[in-house]
């Protein structure tokens, strides 16, 4: 943890695998303007590390970074929806195949589903999903798996957090070999129900402009653009 001398607060987020670089994540506290941004790039050089991502942020938490001399490295789309009150209407719809709670012995089977599912910059290493996990105060982890008791394999996961009334689909994967069956939906529905059920109101998901079965899937069950979407932004030099 970092704080500025303006009180914002910064924390330092999971690095992907071995790649060099830091990432950065303001938590608030104070003003977020160009000097802390200044500020916390110095603290993160003095740790050796020349290449500085952002976690994903709206298109006002980016305005100091790009001052800064901060440049878009990936865009993301931000949904919006309200939870669905629970009703039972889950397991009618998808029949005897239910989700489950994940497990530790899980884990390895749950990142190989999510390198298959995502492109290189956006994969969960075992610290990046530790992360998502605590992230907030409230954390649901289902898989949907196939196979008898013996033979069970997993083929499908989510982590959804909650935050007072905020809920977040912090992620959902499908192993690419078992898309276009109803899994996807099933963690989705599996998501929004509880969310509603512990009293969110809202509910927050992202996912890439160029993930069109992830897009159709939250639009259809409901979630809606917020204008401006997020952006992770790159540092590459000590001339910016």
């Amino acid at each position: 943890m970092f704080t500025a001398s303006t009180g914002v607060r910064f924390r330092f987020g999971p690095r992907r695998g071995d790649c060099p670089e830091a990432q950065v994540v303001p938590l608030g506290g104070g003003l977020l303007d160009r000097p802390s941004v200044a500020e916390v790039v110095d603290h993160v050089r003095t740790h050796g590390y020349d290449t500085i991502l952002t976690s994903a942020l709206t298109p006002d938490e980016q305005r100091p970074f790009l001052d800064a001399g901060f440049r878009t490295e990936e865009d993301l789309y931000l949904l919006l929806a309200d939870p669905r009150p629970v009703d039972g209407s889950t397991t009618r719809r998808h029949g005897s195949r239910t989700t489950s709670r994940m497990r530790r012995r899980d884990l390895s089977r749950v990142l190989d589903i999510d390198a298959a599912a995502f492109s290189a910059f956006w994969r969960f290493d075992r610290m990046a999903f530790e992360e998502a996990r605590t992230a907030t105060p409230s954390c649901r982890r289902r898989v949907v798996s196939v196979g008898g008791p013996t033979r069970r394999k997993v083929v499908g996961y989510a982590v959804t957090g909650r935050s007072g009334d905020q809920g977040y689909l912090q992620r959902l994967a499908v192993d690419p070999d078992q898309q276009g069956r109803g899994i996807g939906r099933m963690l989705l529905d599996d998501a929004l129900h509880w969310l509603a059920h512990h009293g969110a109101t809202t509910v927050l998901v992202n996912t890439q402009p160029d993930n069109d079965p992830a897009l159709d899937l939250y639009r259809s069950a409901g979630f809606t653009d917020r204008p401006g979407g997020l952006s992770v932004l790159r540092l590459e030099s000590r001339s910016s």
